[in-house]
């Protein structure tokens, strides 16, 4: 990737030829059953050195680690990514004779100080000369012609490294069904901006699909790392249920990587895959190390019916059944604690506080699900709409017999 800086500020960026696998881009995978470090480290030489070695190394190099660090409100919360691993990837960028390493994250509700002193790594990390910092330096991206978006403003540190490693956390994801390599980018954005984007693309998830894609165009991380030994299944990202997966997987391509491990963890047709497709951008993958099929993730509610066949339907009419339909946030009153931390997060004000507890005005969420990935105890949840419960058999129904293929169909004009 090449950029300048215009006199306005604007960094344009040109991409660089991608580089061609003739058998698929490689995605390893390596087994760890815990944390432990003994696990750790002949994982990490597994799945991540053949990928330093493809990017030419790290000896005498400055290294960007961009983790997911969401938050991290109990030892071992899969929210995040896991601070022995994190610690562990540390060591492993300083043995292979690193000249910089630098932890640079933008959390949603805290610093990347704040959760490494939580996770207990920090005096660790100090030892070892890395550095950890909150984004800070953000420029507008200029993007090009092709992308969906024609500006995006991002972090702009990692253009002071000479390699980036994403490196996420598997989990599940309200909006985006999983969230793996590509949408750990989202991190780059401002704080205050991601409401913004959120608000932007409304209910229009695939557009908020198109989002994640363009910053991962302009990024293009060249080392990506996904902690699936203990992932999030539920409700996620940030108060699901743990489980374990035994899994660390690499590959010098994001969208690679997410596509093994979505097609691993059967998640079937994610928003952003689905989006790469229809952009070209979905990557043939060559997988090393495959690990044993796994029991599938337990996914949240889809955020909105497929209802292929209603998409010719009078815009009154398809918003007013999707109103109907659409999944929704709900507070357990029980679990709830008044903090109040959802309604100031709501990027369109659509979540008020009465007598200390979330009242939701569902006309007009957006269904971002910004109130259930930050809640702090986990009391916001993404339920099925009832009527959605009768509409999903009745479209299992109707795909079956071959109706729905008829029903797709838009009404010839009359002449």
């Amino acid at each position: 990737m090449q950029s300048c800086i215009t006199a306005a500020g604007v960094l344009y960026f040109r991409m660089k030829s991608d580089l061609t696998y003739p058998g698929g881009v490689p995605v390893y995978f390596g087994a760890a059953a815990d944390y432990d470090p003994a696990e750790l480290g002949p994982a990490l030489e597994q799945v991540l050195d053949p990928v330093l070695t493809a990017a030419g190394g790290v000896r005498g190099r400055r290294v960007m680690v961009k983790p997911n660090l969401l938050e991290y409100k109990f030892d071992g919360d899969p929210a995040a990514v896991h601070p022995a691993l994190l610690l562990e990837l540390c060591r492993h960028l300083a043995r292979r004779g690193a000249a910089r390493i630098a932890v640079i994250e933008n959390p949603g509700t805290a610093t990347a100080p704040a959760v490494v002193r939580r996770m207990g790594i920090a005096a660790e990390l100090e030892k070892l000369g890395v550095e950890v910092a909150n984004c800070a330096d953000y420029q507008t991206l200029e993007m090009p012609e092709t992308s969906g978006f024609r500006r995006l403003e991002l972090a702009a540190e990692y253009r002071d490294y000479d390699l980036v490693i994403d490196f996420a956390k598997a989990k599940t994801h309200a909006m985006m069904t999983l969230t793996l390599a590509v949408k750990n980018l989202f991190g780059l954005v401002r704080g205050s901006e991601r409401l913004g984007w959120h608000l932007a693309v409304g209910r229009d998830f695939d557009r908020f699909a198109d989002l994640l894609l363009d910053i991962w165009l302009a990024v293009r991380p060249r080392i990506n790392l996904v902690d699936a030994i203990v992932c999030m299944e539920g409700n996620g990202p940030g108060s699901g249920t743990p489980v374990r997966r035994g899994v660390l997987a690499a590959s010098s391509d994001a969208l690679a990587l997410d596509r093994a491990l979505t097609e691993w963890f059967q998640a079937g047709d994610t928003p952003i895959l689905r989006r790469a497709v229809r952009r070209g951008l979905l990557p043939e993958i060559a997988v090393h190390g495959a690990p044993a099929p796994c029991p599938p993730l337990a996914l949240p509610p889809p955020p909105e019916p497929e209802l292929a066949w209603g998409v010719w339907l009078p815009p009154r009419w398809r918003d007013g059944l999707r109103r109907k339909l659409l999944s929704r946030p709900v507070a357990d009153a029980g679990r709830c604690i008044g903090c109040g931390r959802c309604a100031r997060l709501c990027p369109p004000q659509s979540l008020v506080m009465k007598n200390g507890r979330p009242v939701f005005d569902l006309p007009h969420c957006i269904r971002c699900y910004c109130c259930q990935e930050h809640c702090p105890v986990g009391a916001i949840s993404v339920c099925r709409a009832p009527a959605m419960r009768l509409v999903s058999v009745l479209e299992r129904l109707l795909r079956g017999s071959g109706i729905a293929a008829l029903l797709r169909r838009k009404p010839r004009p009359r002449p």
